[in-house]
């Protein structure tokens, strides 16, 4: 694996070797800490920004230029770049560091071709990253506590920098970090105790009753996996194991409590009663005006956006990347919920901003990059590579996890969870090129 993507300066590899470290606890404190960690820095250079900057340094002088656009999801990915900076640089002189910001949710893609280049410069480097990340795995209960301080105290955590608490974790990057943790011990790259399972089912109630994406975006991954590893039984367990322990809470609220489900002036409290709301809202129409709210809210505004675009003036174009989007359309945020300067849909924000050649592009990417990690993974259970399969079975579910997010939610627009997604978007197309150079040499090793 290594003769592949020799590098002659024992020095440029060390240079890697630490940004590797440096990223890896970047990322680890957006995890642990969230919008308190990523003020971090000197406005307007936040620790994200730093890392980028530095980090293209890196890459720069990896010399894996050339070699990280060998594929066509990295194409795609440069194309869908360059149109976006089009559509924000005639604007900077009218937003300045807004235009700026909204264009990160595709601009971050760099670090993917960072993780590429740490990748191509040293394949070994695919131990490192799962090294690494068993890191957050074992530290996943502070992320339960900081959840927890966010839902319930968070008007009593100090402020260190910036308008965010020290501790501000956002439900959805909880959902994706629950996904990515499950599948990850579910392939056996950990062995966890009973008290960590506890607090991940702990977690994971919090976020069933707070937020339906997210929760969407635990379990469909983590069945997934469950299912392509051949998990049945244990999935049968869980199913069971659940629902009756929600039938007996549901029964024990229902009978010393009234109906908890919050209403339309009251935010979502945690209750079995409103986790079953939340469940059939997903499903269909729960009838509850709280929860319902922020589906048409969404809905009504992805329909501005798209009689703008596909069927209006800015079918080419968008809308250009610093206007706020909500106060344009009139939408300045959910019932109940925070302002916000995106539609809560990855894609909806792109085609307002970049018009229907930017949603195009974003299509063609997810679709080659999707592509790309399933014919991977089938090839290598075929050849009887197991744990090459299983890499890419995970990095694949984390990714998803993350875009199911993204689907609802102000999700890639942050640093919180768009620098985590393009990186393991980086991950697995830089993961997919060395298994298949290594197969095409002979070797045989694995990447654990």
């Amino acid at each position: 694996m290594t003769d592949t993507f020799k590098i002659q300066s024992r020095g440029a590899l060390s240079e890697g070797d630490r940004y590797l470290a440096f990223l890896a606890i970047v990322l680890l404190g957006y995890a642990l800490m969230g919008r308190g960690f990523a003020y971090l820095g000197l406005p307007p250079l936040y620790v994200g920004e730093i890392a980028l900057l530095i980090g293209i340094i890196v890459f720069l002088r990896s010399g894996a230029l050339i070699a990280s656009l060998a594929t066509l999801t990295g194409i795609v990915l440069v194309a869908l770049m360059v149109w976006v900076l089009a559509r924000t640089i005639p604007f900077l002189g009218v937003y300045g560091l807004d235009a700026l910001r909204d264009s990160t949710v595709v601009t971050y893609g760099v670090f993917a071709f960072i993780v590429i280049g740490l990748l191509l410069e040293d394949a070994r480097r695919i131990d490192t990253v799962l090294r690494y990340y068993n890191m957050l795995v074992v530290s996943f209960p502070a992320i339960f506590v900081g959840f927890c301080l966010t839902l319930f105290w968070v008007e009593y955590i100090p402020r260190l920098v910036g308008p965010a608490a020290i501790v501000d974790i956002t439900t959805s990057a909880v959902g994706t970090h629950l996904a990515g943790t499950m599948v990850f011990v579910l392939i056996g790259y950990r062995r966890v105790s009973s008290l960590w399972l506890l607090v991940w089912f702990a977690t994971l109630t919090l976020v069933a009753a707070t937020n339906r994406g997210a929760t969407l975006a635990v379990l469909g991954p983590v069945v997934f996996s469950m299912l392509l590893l051949g998990r049945w039984r244990l999935l049968l367990a869980a199913i069971l194991g659940i629902v009756s322990v929600f039938a007996v809470l549901l029964a024990v609220e229902g009978s010393f409590t009234h109906d908890n489900v919050a209403e339309r002036s009251a935010p979502r409290v945690v209750s079995a009663h409103q986790i079953l709301k939340n469940a059939e809202s997903i499903l269909g129409d729960s009838g509850e005006q709280n929860v319902e709210g922020t589906k048409r809210w969404r809905l009504e505004w992805w329909d501005i956006i798209i009689d703008d675009t596909i069927y209006g003036p800015n079918f080419w174009t968008g809308r250009g990347f610093g206007l706020n989007l909500a106060d344009a359309d009139g939408h300045a945020g959910p019932p109940m919920g925070p302002p916000t300067r995106s539609p809560h849909n990855v894609s909806m924000t792109l085609l307002a901003r970049a018009g229907v050649p930017g949603l195009v592009l974003w299509s063609l990417l997810l679709i080659s990059w999707g592509s790309m990690m399933l014919r991977a993974m089938l090839v290598a259970r075929a050849r009887g590579h197991q744990e090459w399969a299983d890499l890419f079975l995970f990095i694949g579910c984390y990714a998803t996890s993350i875009l199911i997010n993204a689907f609802v939610d102000v999700t890639l627009e942050g640093p919180m969870q768009g620098i985590w997604f393009w990186c393991l978007f980086g991950f697995g197309i830089g993961s997919a090129m060395v298994y298949r150079a290594q197969a095409a040499s002979g070797l045989g090793i694995s990447p654990r």
